[in-house]
């Protein structure tokens, strides 16, 4: 909130400190550069609103709250980017086509060159502010203002160069500012999308999830990890392999304790499923190493775990998940059930069961 409103009362005062010389002038680049500046403006109401919004408690339409609402904040601006960006270059093309003289003295180029300094130290607050609260809002309103610092340095090199008689760099000075502003749109909107879609855990989130759960001293394995991120909530659940000699009661407070131990660590909810595992099964080391010499042997599989017999030694189940790229996956997992059932006569059956993309 307190970005948003510096940046409003800092970019009003830039605008019109350039679109007024700009329409004296008669710079495209100048005023095009002003109203970029009036477009951060624009950027930080929706940035207060954003936070408002993404701040109220959940209820009953969104029981998981409104945190998404900083992501669809986010790709609001960079839809205003974009737009802004197309008006920009168009209007510098014509300026190319058409060049005019620009006469700017030496106060506006200094005046300029104040306002340069003021934009880099906003982005730089923006910044450090953003990456304070771990917030992509205001970690794309610094590409917003640092973009605009870029496009200021462009005007300003395109003024100077107006007093030799380069017209024509004032078109191609507008053209560049659209260049910026266009990529800052395609960074932002970017960032905006995916969790909006739906991205995927990093590989750091995912191990500090797994480390956590082993720390209870039942917890033999983790897999199935599934992540889902509604602004600051986090929705995890995943699978807990423990020995099955464990009773029922023990089970559940097992699950029960790495659901604790995970909430703790991030603010949301997890759930835990147990997958009891008898490792002690007389054929159980058995399969395990011959599963792994498989999976590592077969291209495009990644793994497998939660490998489960059931039965005695004659006849019995074989159970376990495979992880596989997913075009592959039906045809390396056929494969694997005719490995195991032609090495172990004695297995009756073989259970693959195929995870899905989402799960890690």
């Amino acid at each position: 909130m307190l970005e948003g409103w510096v940046s409003i009362v800092v970019n009003v005062v830039i605008f019109a400190v350039k679109v007024v010389p700009g329409v004296l002038i008669g710079s495209i680049s100048l005023v095009a550069d002003a109203f970029h500046s009036l477009g951060d403006v624009l950027s930080s109401i929706v940035v207060i609103w954003g936070f408002k919004v993404a701040a109220r408690p959940s209820d009953r339409e969104h029981p998981f709250g409104h945190g998404r609402v900083e992501s669809v904040a986010t790709l609001v601006i960079g839809i205003l980017l974009f737009v802004a960006a197309w008006e920009f270059g168009q209007n510098s093309v014509i300026r190319l086509l058409n060049p005019k003289p620009v006469a700017a003295s030496n106060a506006l180029l200094a005046l300029l060159a104040v306002t340069l300094v003021l934009k880099e130290w906003l982005s730089r607050f923006a910044l450090d502010l953003g990456r304070r609260i771990d917030s992509s809002v205001l970690e794309g309103d610094f590409w917003h203002h640092r973009s605009d610092v870029f496009a200021t340095a462009v005007v300003i090199a395109a003024l100077f160069a107006a007093r030799f008689g380069w017209d024509w760099v004032d078109g191609i000075a507008g053209l560049a500012i659209a260049g910026f502003i266009a990529y800052a749109a395609y960074e932002l909107t970017k960032a905006a999308i995916n969790p909006l879609i739906g991205e995927a855990p990093s590989p750091q989130m995912l191990a500090e999830i797994r480390e956590i759960a082993l720390t209870v001293p039942e917890v033999d394995q983790v897999h199935d990890v599934i992540v889902h991120f509604y602004g600051g909530t986090m929705v995890t659940s995943l699978h807990v392999e423990i020995s099955d000699s464990l009773d029922v009661t023990r089970a559940h407070d097992v699950a029960e304790a790495v659901e604790g131990a995970i909430n703790e660590r991030f603010h949301g909810w997890a759930v835990v499923h147990v997958d009891p595992v008898n490792r002690e099964h007389p054929l159980y080391s058995e399969v395990q190493l011959f599963l792994q010499e498989s999976v590592s042997a077969i291209p495009y599989a990644e793994g497998f775990h939660d490998l489960r017999i059931v039965g005695g030694t004659d006849p019995c189940y074989v159970i376990f998940d495979l992880k596989a790229d997913s075009h592959h996956a039906p045809v390396i997992a056929d494969r694997l059930r005719e490995a195991v059932a032609g090495r172990f006569p004695n297995v009756a059956k073989v259970v693959v069961n195929v995870e899905p993309r989402y799960v890690y």
